[in-house]
């Protein structure tokens, strides 16, 4: 690309971005919390009403999750190869936190904060000002392109039919998934994000025996003692140098104190960045199911354990062999930045896309503290924030990469297209009914 293209194309971004940040305060104003589907529509309601000028058919599927909104596509059609880009609508923030905890928009030196600013609306934002670029900069390559756009109304609990409501999309032939949650580099480059950690939540049941605390008690085989032994051992699967944690969140057990229990369980969730680990330690899980090792004092009776496996989704890495961060590494180099590359302890909608498509995800602007709404002990707030001055460059970045894979896609046949992407952590992903907050 030649200088003078770069030129035009910093510029063009440069005069975009009042007009990004004008729809950015609009729709973080929205409270779009995942089970206010009013406000989730709503929020859906501005993104159709700003890119209605790229003339892009529009598709809204319901969400499975209930109470959420709607799902929001917005496809360009044609019969070239797709790029995906990927945003959500929905945020972790309740109404009533928002309105106590933020007074609108709120800006000091170039800093916003505000309810889903970063994680994902800023990503929104970046997502029109790539596209507006695209169009103007690069009619060509953006008329041979099929451009799908497409929005979670429930990727805070990452609901899992997102997923396959977009691969109901006729005749797509992806070359790429583009995920624009945000940039958590804290220093003056960029970052984009090429893992994230995988998740399996879990329930363990442990059934005892009952009997009278004191006349019976050598009788009985209590359930809360043999899942308090189980959950000691669990717990000691953390190991944070591979990046993989074991959280028991939830224990239930007992009626009273005169009773030896006969039931108890636990609800925990286990959370790896390394494929080999999260296999391993799912599979040691299921393998506690059975016999106890807890027997009553005479002998008789024995407890025994079940595990369910309530959800599962696998962690996601690149790997080798992706081809998209090398085009962003070199769209960067051409921009005048730097540009690394992150895992995320967190999940997104990466970890559902990847198996299927080439996926890139961190391609919103830089900001931090998502889900945020705290004080520390001496009365400052830590609230959720994004760099405006991280747009414009970032955006740079953005559609230099995709006019490298368009054209990529286009000349040789897009060698990214048309094959999908082996599952990293060799499992298949569980879809549980009751879907909690990720």
């Amino acid at each position: 690309m030649k200088a003078e293209t770069l030129t035009s194309l910093r510029g063009h971004l440069q005069q975009a971005f009042p007009e990004a940040r004008r729809f950015l305060s609009q729709i973080v104003g929205i409270n779009s919390f995942t089970k206010n589907a009013a406000g989730v529509r709503e929020n859906a309601a501005c993104i159709v009403e700003q890119f209605r000028a790229f003339g892009f058919g529009t598709r809204i599927e319901p969400c499975a999750e209930p109470e959420a909104g709607d799902h929001l596509f917005l496809d360009s059609g044609g019969e070239g190869p797709a790029i995906v880009l990927v945003s959500h609508l929905d945020t972790v923030y309740l109404p009533e936190e928002q309105r106590l905890a933020y007074n609108g928009w709120d800006e000091v030196a170039g800093i916003i904060t505000g309810p889903g600013v970063f994680d994902i609306k800023g990503g929104t934002a970046m997502m029109w000002m790539v596209i507006d670029a695209f169009q103007k900069r690069f009619p060509e390559e953006f008329r041979a392109i099929r451009w799908i756009l497409a929005w979670n109304a429930a990727e805070e609990v990452l609901t899992p039919d997102f997923l396959n409501r977009f691969l109901e999309t006729p005749e797509a032939r992806v070359a790429a998934a583009l995920v624009f949650e945000g940039d958590n580099n804290k220093d003056q480059g960029f970052e984009v994000v090429v893992s994230r950690s995988g998740l399996a939540r879990f329930l363990i049941r442990v059934h005892g025996c009952g009997a009278h605390s004191g006349n019976g008690h050598a009788d009985g085989a209590n359930a809360i003692v043999q899942l308090a032994q189980l959950v000691s051992e669990v717990s000691a699967r953390t190991n944070y140098t591979t990046g993989t944690t074991v959280n028991v969140g939830i224990i239930r057990g007992g009626a009273s104190t005169n009773r030896v229990p006969d039931l108890a369980e636990a609800e925990l969730e286990i959370r790896s960045s390394s494929p080999p680990h999260y296999c391993a330690l799912v599979e040691y899980l299921l393998s506690l199911a059975g016999d106890g090792s807890l027997r009553s004092a005479n002998g008789k009776a024995r407890c025994s354990v079940e595990v369910f496996l309530q959800r599962e989704i696998p962690p996601w890495s690149t790997g080798a062999g992706n081809g998209l961060l090398d085009l962003w590494e070199e769209a960067a180099r051409m921009s005048g930045h730097q540009l690394t590359s992150g895992a995320r302890g967190g999940l997104s909608d990466a970890n559902y896309f990847s198996p299927h498509f080439p996926t890139l995800d961190g391609l919103g602007p830089r900001g931090g503290n998502a889900h945020s709404f705290a004080k520390t002990p001496s009365g400052s707030e830590i609230r959720e924030f994004a760099d405006l001055g991280s747009f414009t460059e970032k955006a740079l970045i953005n559609t230099v990469g995709l006019f490298l894979l368009a054209r990529q896609s286009l000349d040789v046949g897009n060698p990214l297209d048309g094959k999908p992407q082996d599952s990293t952590s060799g499992r298949k992903n569980v879809e549980d009914t009751k879907i909690n907050s990720v």
